[in-house]
């Protein structure tokens, strides 16, 4: 696992708001490039945008992260973890 994303996963289990804000800062970029090529419903589109989805989903994510339902040890599986969180919710 890597050090730094292990640490930084660790401080915002702990509740760092930093810590989680990094988070956000370092990931949400891929999961709405992610949310984006498949919003291709025009009327969908309209009515929510990719910043939305993604916001859900890591609001999501957070809610079972602090509750210690889901461990990442890497990036890569932390984007998976939460795109199957969305995927399930669809």
């Amino acid at each position: 696992m890597d050090e730094e994303f292990s640490d930084l996963l660790g401080h915002a289990r702990s509740g760092d708001t930093g810590a989680a804000t990094e988070l956000v800062r370092r990931y949400e970029p891929e999961l709405r490039r992610y949310v984006r090529v498949r919003l291709t419903d025009s009327r969908l589109r309209r009515l929510v945008d990719s910043v939305d989805i993604c916001q859900s989903l890591l609001g999501r994510f957070f809610v079972g992260f602090f509750a210690g339902k889901y461990e990442s040890r890497s990036p890569e599986q932390l984007i998976a973890l939460v795109l199957r969180i969305g995927k399930n919710e669809v």
